[in-house]
């Protein structure tokens, strides 16, 4: 082959190498990845839309958990005109409307469980002492807010009190007092009573013993003081004064 021949032969390689044709557009992954950037934000805005305006997530089976006190029917009803509608446009604010008249409720949460359900879980307002109002004993909790009826004494301490339980201001301190308590001198106390000075004296339920407590302040160290007098020997129906921890007084009947 002579040098002109090679030259034509390079000459026509390089030719057909411009006329080979060229990849052009996107393989298969690149084409799937932009069908699915198209279609995800679509399907989920259908999503979206369902479950505000078709009965897709419509509340059909309101489950109620956490009470003991008041009927699930109670509870139920009070929800009622919530079946029907989408889970997701229920609100918090929504439901404390709703459950409002039950004033056994203190707190309550919810969460949607799709497809259906939508669960309630509620705190019930917790018994702290006993008032006697119209004719019988009452449970009230620390707001002040009426429970229900008892005919047990002794479970919860008796308030000696005739007050207006959400404006005076002997049944808050009253309150304060219980709850700095330690839960085994608590169970002891059976009755409560609040000077107009707010100073108090519990009774115990034990031997009759009655106690100055004074004002609300060093409870802990009280209660200790209390409980070391008592397990130290006393006789029935003695008063003893831990208003001043440090100085404790028993005082016996008989002097």
């Amino acid at each position: 082959m002579g040098r002109s021949d090679r030259e034509l032969l390079k000459t026509e390689k390089k030719r057909l190498k411009k006329q080979k044709p060229k990849r052009t557009g996107a393989g298969p992954f690149t084409i799937w990845a932009r069908i699915l950037l198209i279609v995800t934000p679509l399907t989920l805005g259908s999503l979206v839309a369902a479950s505000f305006l078709t009965p897709l997530f419509a509340i059909e089976r309101i489950s109620v958990s956490g009470n003991e006190r008041i009927e699930t029917a109670q509870v139920t009803s009070a929800l009622s005109e919530l079946e029907g509608r989408p889970l997701t446009t229920v609100s918090a604010a929504e439901l404390a409307t709703l459950l409002g008249d039950i004033s056994l409720i203190e707190t309550f949460t919810f969460t949607a469980e799709p497809p259906n359900t939508l669960r309630v879980k509620i705190r019930e307002r917790q018994p702290l002492l006993v008032l006697f109002r119209d004719g019988q004993n009452w449970l009230y909790d620390a707001a002040g807010v009426k429970i229900e009826p008892t005919e047990v004494l002794g479970e919860h301490p008796y308030l000696v009190f005739q007050g207006n339980p959400a404006e005076d201001s002997r049944y808050k301190y009253a309150v304060e007092l219980l709850l700095s308590l330690p839960l085994e001198t608590y169970r002891d106390v059976f009755s409560v009573e609040v000077s107009e000075q707010l100073t108090s004296k519990l009774t115990l339920k034990e031997r009759d013993i009655t106690v100055i407590w004074g004002a609300n302040d060093e409870a802990l160290l009280k209660a200790e003081v209390l409980d070391a007098l008592i397990a130290n020997g006393v006789e029935d129906s003695v008063t003893i004064d831990v208003s001043s921890p440090n100085s404790p007084v028993v005082r016996y009947s008989d002097y």
